[in-house]
């Protein structure tokens, strides 16, 4: 039986949020510049975040269905870089890696409601394969906190859900507006902090199982 595609989604959209996932992870990396080992894992997350960027970028490329959105404009305004915490600082850390920690729940539960409503074999794999990056972070991040003040990292991760929640509330069918310093600032910290060849990937082709298994890499 096919199944009832409900659920309308934006290919290049969804491209643009999880490219700004990567940048968000990627400062989370600059917290552990003492620690190699965490800080390494934590840029294979943020790269992991780039490779379903391209996944997604690759179906929307796929489908004609590219928009005239400059990358800038698309991290800020679509892909959520305007409602996140970044940039921040490392004083923040528990509330930051508590914010990305909620993120990842969030992902996880949209990954079942596309694989709920599509039947494409394409757009199965890519999911599949997403789902089991999401629960990997999810649960590197749970690791972490799990170290710190218990009480302290319920509170934030309860706060960072009601947050989003409300952010979900008053966004639903809009595109945020910045004001164009605002815009202006956060662009010039993105392209500051995180020259776009921190993400390259090695590997450019479609084989997402292989590029799955090779994730572990860095440029």
């Amino acid at each position: 039986m096919k199944k009832n595609q409900k659920l309308r989604l934006n290919w290049q959209h969804l491209s643009f949020t999880e490219y700004a996932s990567g940048i968000e992870v990627y400062q989370a990396a600059l917290f552990f510049k003492d620690k190699k080992n965490i800080q390494k894992k934590i840029l294979d997350h943020a790269l992991d975040e780039y490779r379903h960027s391209r996944y997604f970028y690759n179906l929307a490329k796929k489908r004609g269905a590219i928009e005239g959105i400059s990358s800038p404009s698309g991290l800020i305004n679509i892909g959520g870089l305007s409602k996140s915490p970044f940039p921040t600082k490392k004083s923040k850390e528990i509330s930051f890696c508590s914010y990305l920690y909620v993120g990842e729940l969030r992902a996880i539960e949209f990954g079942d409601r596309v694989k709920e409503n599509y039947s494409n074999k394409e757009i199965l794999k890519i999911f599949q394969i997403i789902d089991q990056d999401e629960k990997n972070h999810a649960k590197g991040l749970m690791n972490y906190l799990s170290t710190k003040n218990d009480t302290r990292v319920k509170l934030s991760i309860m706060w960072h859900k009601m947050k989003f929640i409300f952010s979900d509330r008053n966004s639903f069918g809009l595109i945020s507006k910045l004001k164009t310093k605002t815009e202006q600032f956060l662009i010039k910290k993105i392209f500051n902090f995180f020259p776009e060849t921190i993400f390259e990937t090695k590997n450019n082709n479609n084989n997402f199982e292989e590029a799955y298994l090779n994730r572990k890499r860095l440029s």
